[in-house]
């Protein structure tokens, strides 16, 4: 007697089962992409504890025959794919024939189908994948599945359901991402008798953000549309159907969170899970958001279906895309463009202060910052306490390097650091430096504006900007670090540091070493997780150098696959230049405090730190006024 046997259908339908139905959400899924495909113009879902008792899905789409309705529940059986080529261009939700009969087998299912060319209806009984009673009935055009007591065979499944608000949670997340799709198609979710849902159809995607979403939301995300072409190779197609089509919807920096609930992709109006799209909206936002904060974001990406592979997922939740790199570029830059064009390099204006938490800029106003009018310092500030300057004369190197207004990354003989962008005159502002307090914000008024700076995230723009553009003018002209380093001298160190780094950490700093070498640094690998540091560049050899690796490595392990070779090298400069700038908690004194100024406001920069912190905050005189309750 062989081993091997061949499983009972009513077996193998169950084992199926176990990849398309995990729970009451993946049975609502595969019934209502089928209503979509359907033609549905109204689709209704009604739910009895949370869809583990019972699920009823409606709709007035183009119904089934009675021939096709008792096909449906046939393994491998869909009216979606004829031949095998039909599964490189499939534009339905639905493809594969398992769901019905998969659901069927798990469940007591209860079928009523009307097709348009039937004299009556069809209803259909089945349990455990058995039909029970198949007859004629009344009924309007259209489907109704009534699905009720999941797993009631598989008790071994039934156990790992959580609780009915668990399950209903889950459930509503697929109906809001299946309504998000297709505004056009009236969607109902009701639990028991509570409406949850109701989403009449609207032929604007704008509109169905609106109802799903609400005005607060819809006034603060940004709209962007744009387009790419995927490569024609070989393919026969004209070159109009092988662009893709980006539509998105997005938050302004200012409208963010630290998780990554609301983000929504769409291939195709397919809801799918796409690490590429994902990262290429990151890529986008850049140094916008700051470590740990994820950005709202909606976007819709319309392909050639030829062009990106549907079926590598059990519950069709993730693609692959046959031209991963134009696709990332295209919604790329979409996003880009107009984050850049939207003004978020403006300043943020602070609010009153009972609406600080948190303290969310408004881009709205726009003031950019280029070459400085200095009107000189309040009468008297010069004069400081003998305290006061014995106090100064202490500060640590970042302030000593700050007496020079380039910095010290200028030297006389750089055509380099010479060229940098200016704004027309007529464009300066006035700027009236101030002060500084707890050692961390300096301040300033602006065009009659109270302004806060934060010193750090100010200097750490400023070295990175430098940094980034000395490197990329490099690439140009030589390769390698040469004898002085992209950013003049090298320090050795008198005696090497050793540095030892956790097990994943060292890896990445081992991969990187070359990269790392380009700016001056001397960094051998001395045994699985040490490491010893040589040279340092000069121009920030007094940092903490265990700090700066550990950082730095941090930043590499969340870069993901990007199409962006150059990702490392951002790491590497926005580590220096963070760990190079002047630190919170440092007095400067008011020469040093006028060159971190001049130079920042000389140079037209993004009002955030390569890691997304803010730079400034200003307080027009009108909030002042109300908070004093002048007005």
């Amino acid at each position: 007697m062989p081993k091997i046997n061949i499983l009972p259908e009513n077996l193998a339908n169950k084992i199926a089962a176990g990849e398309v139905v995990e729970r009451p959400a993946s049975v609502i899924k595969e019934l209502v992409e089928n209503a979509i495909d359907a033609g549905s113009r109204r689709i209704f879902v009604s739910l009895l504890e949370g869809g583990v008792r019972r699920i009823t899905v409606q709709d007035d789409g183009e119904g089934m025959t009675r021939e096709d309705a008792l096909l449906a529940f046939q393994r491998h059986a869909t009216s979606k794919v004829r031949k095998e080529a039909d599964l490189s261009v499939l534009t339905t939700l639905g493809f594969r024939g398992e769901a019905l009969p998969s659901i069927a087998s798990i469940a007591k299912v209860r079928l009523v189908t009307q097709s348009a060319s039937d004299a009556e209806g069809t209803e259909i009984l089945l349990e455990g994948g058995a039909v029970e009673s198949v007859k004629g009935v009344g009924a309007p055009q259209g489907s109704l599945f009534e699905v009720s007591d999941l797993f009631y065979n598989t008790p071994a499944r039934r156990k790992f359901l959580k609780s009915g608000q668990t399950e209903l949670s889950h459930a509503s997340d697929v109906i809001f991402h299946l309504a998000l799709s297709h505004p056009m198609i009236h969607f109902r979710l009701t639990h028991g008798k509570k409406v949850l849902l109701e989403c009449p159809a609207v032929s604007d995607l704008k509109d169905r953000i609106l109802q799903l979403f609400g005005e607060e939301v819809m006034g603060r995300l940004m709209e962007a549309h744009g387009e790419g072409h995927l490569p024609t190779g070989k393919w026969p197609e004209p070159i109009d159907e092988r662009r893709l089509y980006v539509d998105t919807y997005f938050s302004r920096p200012p409208l963010r969170g630290n998780h990554r609930k609301d983000q929504y992709l769409f291939v195709n109006q397919r809801p799918v899970r796409s690490p590429l799209l994902s990262h290429a909206i990151y890529d986008a936002y850049g140094s916008y958001l700051m470590k740990g904060e994820h950005p709202f974001y909606i976007l819709f990406l319309s392909i050639d279906p030829a062009a990106v592979d549907v079926n590598v997922h059990p519950m069709k939740k993730e693609v692959r895309f046959q031209h991963a790199d134009p696709v990332h570029e295209a919604v790329r830059r979409v996003v880009r463009t107009t984050l850049s064009f939207a003004g978020m390099d403006e300043l943020p204006v602070a609010v009153p202060l009972d609406r600080l938490a948190p303290i969310q800029a408004d881009p709205a106003q726009r003031a950019t910052l280029p070459q400085s009018r200095w009107v000189g310092w309040p009468d008297g500030l010069e004069n400081r306490s003998a305290a006061g300057q014995a106090a100064e004369k202490g500060a640590a190197y970042g302030a000593e390097r700050l007496r020079n207004a380039d910095f010290g990354l200028r030297s006389k003989g750089s055509e380099f650091f010479q060229s940098e962008i200016r704004i027309p005159q007529s464009e300066i502002p006035l700027i009236r430096p101030l002060g500084q307090i707890y050692g961390t914000f300096l301040l300033a008024e602006i065009e009659g504006e109270f302004t806060l700076i934060d010193q750090h995230t100010a200097h750490e723009r400023i070295l990175y900007e430098r940094f980034l553009e000395r490197w990329r003018a490099l690439q140009q002209t030589t390769e390698g670090k040469g004898d002085a380093g992209p950013f003049g001298a090298v320090q050795p160190l008198l005696v090497p540091q050793q540095i030892d780094l956790p097990l994943s950490k060292a890896g990445l700093l081992r991969d990187h070493l070359r990269d790392l070498s380009f700016f001056g640094w001397g960094i051998e690998h001395f045994g699985e997780t040490t490491f010893l540091v040589r040279e340092v560049p000069a121009l920030i050899s007094q940092i903490n150098l265990e700090a700066f690796l550990l950082d730095l490595t941090d930043d590499l392990a969340q870069t993901e696959v990007s199409s962006k070779a150059e990702q490392p090298i951002l790491n590497v400069i926005a580590s220096m230049a963070c760990h190079g700038a002047v630190r919170a908690n440092q007095p400067l004194t008011f020469p040093e405090i006028e060159a971190l100024l001049k130079d920042y406001f000389e140079s037209k920069t993004p009002p955030t730190c390569p890691h997304g912190r803010p730079i400034l905050l200003k307080y027009p005189l009108i909030e002042l006024e109300k908070l004093f309750r002048r007005r």
